[in-house]
């Protein structure tokens, strides 16, 4: 059997599925090693907010009759995972980081923990969110690489505990920044599918037309294996009827187009990001990528807008009544943002959604000319303190649009915190995201460090 205490032999999904295809380990074997993770790095982190305990432990029993016929069948068989807590988990309290869902436990499952329970995926447990994922106040959490710092929001808890190392894949969501900066913050890799791609069913919303499911994992390899597990048509998502699926692969592929994007609103970004950014993607021209200089379309600004008013008033409708009823329950944050949100008129939503169609369509565009587009994924390093989450600014953009994006790390700061890029692709082609990125991890190693709470 593999020695349990050897991090290496688990050090990513592919790799920990060669160790149970091989049967060197167990699921129940697995389960208790990430458990004994959670036990001694949780105290400083604090991404976790419930584990599942002896459901997770019973079932685990179960896989281990099973793993002779159906580890080499499923990617994800007695892969331990966590689960955002705004994700419906059966028979497991689901309460968004809220009072108003304090002591909640739903009677069926999100539709994509039902897809990882039929691989046999291990539900470690429950991680932090802010208030109901939007930007209300950030749970207690700490950043993987520095406890002083934010791990970002809303997905505070399955980034932190992926950077930190306490799960091999992490459930979260975006409808502005939520996958991409925690992603960027705490230094794991990030694919945000197209809107539509995997399904929000089950899924408490912030925004209907916005939200965005996604798994944190250590690699773009372990990146494809999870997408290919979760997404396609769900008949309780009618926006996943939308896209033709077509699993991704791992694959030697052609020289890219990368349209680098020179606009004043992504030249903000510290030096440090801006410096690790034009590294790496030197490092991938040498290695046969072409860039090119490109804009951003006429509609961005006004998109951005738009991004807004229609977050706000899908949010306050999902909402109106619960808050309508019992307003104290909510934090003030939340209370305004709502109160906001309902003010929205029909008029301004409508002109909101025209607005957005016109960007998404102009974007497009940029695609004839380019594969993918390059921006730094945050604007700033993590945030000291716990008090705010960081600005979505630069990934909200390709969120309102629905399009793909990969977020990886490509260094850190003199300061040691991680710097993370980020790559667009059009509607429907994660495939050229996941080669590009499959390409710049065989050239690099920022993926595979260690932050200190790893160390100890």
């Amino acid at each position: 059997m593999t020695c349990l205490s050897d991090a290496s032999a688990f050090a990513s999904i592919a790799a920990t599925r060669r160790q149970l295809q091989d049967a060197k380990v167990s699921p129940s074997e697995l389960l208790e090693h990430f458990f004994t993770r959670i036990a001694l790095r949780d105290p400083q982190v604090k991404a976790w907010v419930r584990l599942n305990g002896d459901a997770a432990r019973l079932r685990a029993r179960e896989l281990d009759k099973q793993l002779g016929a159906i580890a080499s069948k499923t990617a994800l068989f007695g892969i331990p995972y966590g689960a955002k807590d705004i994700f419906f988990t059966q028979g497991i309290a689901t309460e968004a980081g809220s009072r108003v869902l304090k002591g909640f436990v739903p009677q069926d499952n999100a539709s994509v923990i039902d897809r990882l329970h039929a691989q046999g995926a291990q539900l470690l447990g429950k991680t932090s969110t802010t208030e109901f994922a939007n930007l209300g106040t950030p749970p207690a959490t700490s950043n993987a690489w520095n406890p002083a710092h934010t791990p970002g929001g809303s997905s505070s808890g399955s980034a932190a505990a992926m950077g930190a190392r306490m799960a091999l894949m992490t459930l979260g969501t975006q409808t502005a920044g939520s996958l991409s900066r925690p992603a960027a913050f705490n230094g794991v890799s990030i694919l945000k599918a197209s809107y539509g791609r995997i399904s929000k069913a089950g899924v408490i919303p912030v925004s209907e037309t916005l939200d965005h499911v996604g798994a944190f994992t250590l690699s773009v390899e372990d990146a494809i294996l999870v997408y290919n597990a979760l997404a396609g048509p769900d008949a309780r998502d009618p926006a996943t009827e939308r896209l033709l699926f077509a699993p991704l692969v791992c694959r030697e592929c052609g020289p890219l187009r990368i349209g680098i994007v020179e606009h004043p609103y992504f030249a903000s970004a510290d030096d440090a990001i801006l410096s690790a950014c034009q590294q790496a993607m030197t490092l991938l021209e040498n290695a046969g990528t072409s860039l090119q200089p490109v804009g951003m379309p006429d509609s961005f600004i006004a998109a951005n807008a738009a991004h807004q008013t229609v977050m706000m008033a899908e949010c306050a409708n999902y909402h109106r009544e619960t808050f309508t009823r019992t307003p104290e329950r909510y934090g003030q944050y939340l209370q305004e943002f709502l109160r906001e949100g309902m003010a929205v008129s029909a008029h301004d939503y409508l002109q909101a959604q025209h607005c957005r169609a016109r960007y998404q369509a102009e974007l497009a565009a940029m695609f004839d000319d380019v594969d993918i587009l390059m921006t730094p994924a945050t604007q700033t390093l993590a945030p000291h303190g716990l008090e705010r989450t960081g600005s979505p600014a630069f990934n909200m953009p390709f969120t309102n649009a629905g399009v793909p994006t990969l977020t990886v790390p490509v260094g850190f700061s003199s300061s040691g915190l991680p710097i993370g890029i980020q790559w667009i692709a059009r509607t429907g082609n994660e495939q050229a995201l996941v080669d590009l990125g499959m390409r710049f991890q065989q050239l690099t190693d920022w993926h595979t460090l260690l932050p200190p709470v790893c160390r100890q």
